[in-house]
């Protein structure tokens, strides 16, 4: 194993000076190892953290991070970093939609070619970048799953094909969940299925003791005997029907009561929150392109406003698929003209050839389905293009500056004519090594024969050039041509301040482009801080990319920021989520509606619980809003047990302990025991679906007033003697719940239950 605390203290000693041991040393304490412990692993985890945040603080961040990327080729070279990016990619290849896999993906068939240390960074970078992208995904996955198994619940008793389908679907992704493996497709469907389960059913509530007959429109009818022209009619069908019925129904909302209207429209409009949400998440990078944002924004006001969005989501979907193809087209065309100008440059192929392969990545990255950064690319053929200039520039100034010398050669007399041949012999692709020589021979001609004052002028105007262009060659780390520029002035000859001027613009454009592909690298990081205060970021980065020299210290300083809050915020969630399981064990055996809703979110916050330290700022986001929709649900328990106790304390004990002798008189008297107690569970139990909260023979010891139950049962008997037929089930209507009177082996049946639940229930009864 390599020295990996000595190979880091060694590259970033020079740096950092005495810093760089008391960093190091504040990392071994995070990790809890002694120097000779630390593995390459720890010493990547190292430099990625605390060492390049230091370094930062010293250097340009795109200088930063090539040092790191040396530091980490040393400690770990790229076959074993490249297996790692292999086999993420095997994992993530089943994703084929997401840009992040195609780029990662034409990453590695490069690196496969030839190393670099640069792509590996980014492949790594990429590989995190995936893996945040699919805990969030199997995060929200976790939500959909515990959302179709209460579904399943609910509509399990109707029976049919479509409850089949529906229980393989969800069968489908508990395998698939349970491996890590995100599902989107089947969890549309499944998605899709239930809404259709949970209409029939909701729609079925609104109807009394008999079995519902419930109006929906198909798109096919069954064939009736009517001519060819006549119009569709409608077609009556119980719930149990409709679910053995294949195809898609759609319930006729006016043959409903405004109530189960409104019930059904919440449904749609919860399911067209989750379909907006996985498009946002899917197509993030498009929301602010011209098509999307203005139907966009209506789709999310309709929906804030509580109002279903029926094809405008399917209308927004098809405007992000467009508006993908745009951009990809875009991309495309903008790649042929790149590459098209870069062939036209009148450069040698050597000095375009890191263009070249530059821009056959961006093409391969768009073939496999990415999102290709061109901007860098771009300004790296401006570079190219100001070098071409530059080249020509330089040409022309040097012959212009040898025409000049020779003039004033000339005007020199004899002493300067072998000097005057000399040049004037000199071919135009000599001059940029023999000018510097001719124009020392020069000034120590001009010396020898006494003209100390042309001489002077010319050092000193020569001078006050440097003295203007110093500050920006030191700045962009021309400091040896500087010293050797003051070397020679200091000597009394002229330096080649045309050269320094054209190492200038050199450096400047290539400070520019190293700025922009730092800053592009920046973005990419600032995406996945979207609601998380990215935002901010990304309007600096384009603030930034709009300058001639552009600084991205500040930028990367804004993320760190955003990275300290990101653990702040992870830290607060643990806290939060230890703190609400205490919470719900002390209030688990409080049976109420409230507990049921609650429960449903448990399995999410398990997982979530479990991801955490996994999960990136739109996990962690994720998280905090379920966490906060169950930490409302807790508080609304507390408030209901404590109102429970309240209603205890104000019964006396003598009182109380009359009414459990009562109830013990008479489940002394009503309840069998043993076998026959056995026989009775076997017996209800079909009936004990969701909803059901009452359930028990009259006589029994229910939570319910004995005596207008049984007077109702009475008058409900002297109404079937009036009219002289057998009475079947009676369900009577109380707010959102039904109250069921129902004969059944000589006794009469009583049920408690919701509203929405009264179908199932008398279909069940009935079988």
């Amino acid at each position: 194993m390599p020295d990996v605390y000595g190979t880091i203290l060694e590259a970033i000693g020079p740096h950092l000076g005495t810093r760089a041991e008391a960093v190091l040393q504040e990392g071994l304490k995070r990790l809890g190892k002694r120097p000779s412990e630390l593995t390459p692993a720890d010493g990547a985890h190292l430099l990625k953290g605390l060492v390049y945040r230091e370094l930062q603080a010293r250097m340009r961040p795109e200088e930063a991070r090539r040092l790191v990327e040396g530091v980490l080729a040393q400690l770990e070279g790229q076959g074993a970093r490249l297996a790692k990016l292999e086999e993420g990619l095997k994992r993530f290849g089943l994703y084929v939609d997401w840009p992040e896999v195609g780029r990662l993906r034409a990453l590695v068939n490069r690196l496969r070619q030839a190393p670099d240390p640069g792509l590996l960074a980014e492949g790594e970078e990429l590989l995190e970048a995936l893996e945040e992208r699919l805990e969030e995904a199997l995060l929200r996955q976790a939500k959909d799953l515990a959302h179709l198994e209460e579904a399943l619940e609910r509509v399990r008793h109707l029976g049919g094909p479509k409850v089949r389908r529906l229980e393989t679907l969800v069968e489908t992704i508990q395998r698939a969940h349970k491996e890590g493996v995100f599902a989107p497709a089947e969890v549309e469907r499944a998605r899709n299925l239930a809404l259709e389960l949970r209409k029939f059913l909701e729609s079925s509530a609104v109807k009394a003791h008999t079995l519902p007959e419930i109006v929906f429109e198909t798109q096919e009818t069954p064939p009736r005997a009517e001519t060819p022209s006549s119009p569709p009619t409608d077609v009556f069908l119980t719930v149990e029907e409709a679910s053995e019925l294949e195809g898609e129904l759609v319930v006729d909302l006016e043959a409903l009561s405004q109530e189960a209207s409104q019930r059904i429209l919440a449904l749609e409009v919860e399911e067209e929150r989750r379909r907006l949400e996985e498009l946002l998440s899917r197509y993030a990078p498009l929301v602010e392109r011209a098509t999307v944002s203005p139907l966009l924004a209506e789709v999310q006001a309709l929906l804030d406003a509580g109002t279903p969005v029926g094809e405008k989501l399917k209308a927004l979907e098809e405007a992000f698929q467009e508006a993908e193809k745009n951009l990809r087209a875009e991309k495309r065309a903008r790649l042929i003209q790149l590459q098209e100008a870069l062939r036209l440059l009148p450069l040698p192929e050597e000095a375009k050839l890191p263009l070249q392969r530059a821009l056959g990545l961006a093409e391969e990255t768009l073939e496999e389905g990415g999102y290709p950064d061109l901007l860098p690319l771009e300004e790296e053929l401006r570079g190219l293009e100001a070098e071409a200039r530059r080249r020509a520039e330089e040409a022309k100034r040097l012959l212009q500056e040898k025409e000049a010398l020779v003039e004033e050669l000339r005007a020199k007399g004899e002493a300067f004519r072998p000097l005057l041949e000399e040049l004037q012999a000199l071919p135009l692709e000599a001059l940029p090594q023999r000018l510097p020589e001719v124009r020392a021979r020069y000034a120590e001609l001009l010396r020898a024969q006494g003209e100390e004052a042309a001489l002077r002028a010319k050092l000193g105007e020569a001078a006050r050039a440097l003295e203007a262009l110093k500050p920006e060659a030191l700045a962009l780390g021309l400091k040896e041509k500087v010293a050797e520029a003051e070397a020679l002035l200091a000597q009394g000859s002229l330096p080649d301040l045309g050269a320094l001027q054209t190492s200038l613009e050199e450096a400047r454009a290539k400070a520019r482009q190293e700025a922009l592909l730092e800053l592009g690298r920046l973005q990419a990081l600032a995406e996945r801080f979207r609601g998380f205060g990215g935002e901010g970021v990304l309007r600096a980065i384009a603030e930034e990319k709009g300058k001639p020299l552009p600084d991205p210290t500040p930028i990367a300083r804004a993320l760190e920021a955003l990275k300290r809050r990101m653990e702040a915020k992870r830290e607060e969630l643990t806290t939060r989520l230890t703190a609400f399981f205490q919470t719900h064990a002390r209030l688990e055996g409080f049976q109420s509606e409230t507990n049921r809703r609650l429960r449903s979110l448990l399995p999410v916050l398990k997982s979530a619980q479990e991801k955490l330290p996994r999960l990136g700022p739109q996990g962690l986001l994720q998280v905090e809003k379920t966490l906060g929709q169950a930490e409302a649900l807790l508080r609304e328990l507390e408030r209901e047990q404590e109102a429970a106790k309240a209603v205890l304390r104000e019964i006396k004990g003598e009182d109380l302990e009359a009414l459990l002798k009562v109830f013990d008189q008479e489940r002394a008297q009503a309840v069998p025991s043993g076998p026959q107690v056995a026989s009775l569970e076997a017996d209800l139990a079909p009936l004990r679906l969701p909803g059901v909260e009452v359930l028990g023979y009259l006589g029994e010891a229910l939570p319910l007033p004995r005596e207008p139950l049984e007077a109702l049962v009475q008058a409900l008997d002297q109404l079937d003697k009036s009219l002289r037929q057998t009475r079947g089930p009676a369900a009577i209507l109380l707010g959102e719940k039904a109250l069921v009177l129902a004969p059944r082996q000589g006794r009469t049946l009583v049920a408690l239950l919701e509203k929405t639940s009264l179908s199932a229930f008398l279909l069940e009864l009935a079988s």
